[in-house]
């Protein structure tokens, strides 16, 4: 065989080897953005045309097949559907917040353990949301999941959490079976329920943090969030700030 015949040879095999790496980077885009929808869907047969998101998610099956990056979405995508648009101060987003977890505390009581997770972690995605319509720097619903994945401590980085949701690149749960697949022991295909992702996401989302709330939240944590609360203003300015581009 010639040297013209092996470079010829080589391109074609670079260039199967290309167009087989899209085709992948396509199909995890599809399953990324059907997952997301897959649980929209399931969302709104709990919640027809009326009600709450939250409860919603509260009702939904704890064994419901969902991605973390999916429930994420979920998450951001209940808070712009249940919450109205209003001007904020700094004052406002902190006392909003607190407000919201004494009155939604008392609705997951009966939901058990996964309902005060649930809550904790919707009122933490509507301060954030409350926070980016403060700074009047509006973000998508990929994009404001994709800083609760950080703030959360279950992505190390924006890009990546970002790749995870689009799907063009690893998984939140590819990510955790690198770093720390002792601790947080999910399944490796990426699909879960989500009882699995809620207490997933509440174990780094503790982990991260330096208020410590016991393992199940009780009436008490749910009423008096203050300190969580203030911790997490905090750290979601200074993860916005970092990423928003000099004037």
């Amino acid at each position: 065989m010639t040297v013209l015949s092996l470079m010829a040879l080589s391109d074609r095999l670079r260039a199967k080897t290309l167009e087989a790496a899209a085709k992948a980077k396509d199909v995890a885009a599809e399953n990324a953005a059907r997952a997301a929808t897959g649980a929209k869907a399931a969302l709104e047969a709990r919640s027809g045309t009326a009600g709450p998101r939250l409860l919603a998610l509260l009702r939904m099956d704890d064994d419901q097949p969902i991605t973390i990056e999916a429930l994420v979405l979920v998450l951001v995508d209940a808070v712009h559907k249940d919450g109205e648009a209003r001007e904020l101060s700094d004052r406002d987003v902190l006392k909003a917040a607190k407000r919201r977890y004494r009155r939604l505390g008392t609705v997951s009581l009966p939901a058990g353990p996964i309902g005060g997770y649930v809550v904790n972690l919707y009122c933490e995605a509507a301060t954030l949301c409350d926070i980016v319509e403060l700074r009047a720097a509006p973000l998508s619903d990929e994009e404001i999941a994709a800083h609760l994945l950080v703030l959360w401590g279950a992505m190390d980085d924006t890009t990546g959490a970002t790749a995870a949701i689009d799907g063009s690149g690893p998984s939140v749960l590819a990510t955790f079976a690198l770093r720390a697949k002792d601790r947080v022991g999910l399944p490796a295909s990426g699909a879960t329920t989500k009882r699995a992702v809620i207490a997933t996401l509440w174990r780094t989302r503790d982990a991260v943090s330096s208020v410590r709330d016991v393992d199940t939240p009780g009436v008490r944590e749910r009423l008096f969030p203050g300190a969580r609360v203030k911790e997490f203003i905090a750290g979601a300015h200074g993860q916005l700030d970092a990423h928003t581009p000099p004037p």
